[in-house]
């Protein structure tokens, strides 16, 4: 696991409080010989509005999700392209995953996460 991944995983786990949070098996050669990798992981409580949960059970929990770990630099120079999303969406998620997270590593530590869709997506009414 490299340390990048490592980093928000460990931050999901230990600040966001998410469980089974582990790395995808499967890896993606991407440009210049990098490797992507992508977490997945169940967050304590639905992340969005949306009517997506596992029953389980009596009780409902959130479902799943899956976490790209993005070095806030990469970001910058448009490493992170349509092209590559499209690729993890195809090659290293469930082939039911409409969206998956960005977990964007700045240079002090701290981590941003914005969701990216596959395709386009219909904001939700309050």
């Amino acid at each position: 696991m490299s340390n990048l991944t490592e980093r928000v995983r460990d931050n999901l786990l230990h600040f966001h409080l998410w469980t089974e949070v582990e790395e995808v098996p499967k890896q993606l050669n991407w440009k210049d010989d990098r490797i992507i990798n992508i977490l997945v992981g169940r967050p304590p409580h639905k992340l969005s509005n949306d009517d997506d949960e596992e029953q389980e059970g009596d009780c409902k929990r959130a479902k799943k999700e899956y976490i790209l770990p993005v070095e806030m630099s990469m970001y910058k120079e448009g490493y992170l392209t349509l092209e590559l999303l499209d690729k993890i969406f195809d090659d290293l998620c469930a082939a039911s995953t409409q969206r998956l997270l960005l977990g964007i590593v700045n240079d002090d530590g701290t981590v941003l996460y914005y969701f990216a869709h596959k395709g386009i997506y219909k904001p939700k009414k309050n």
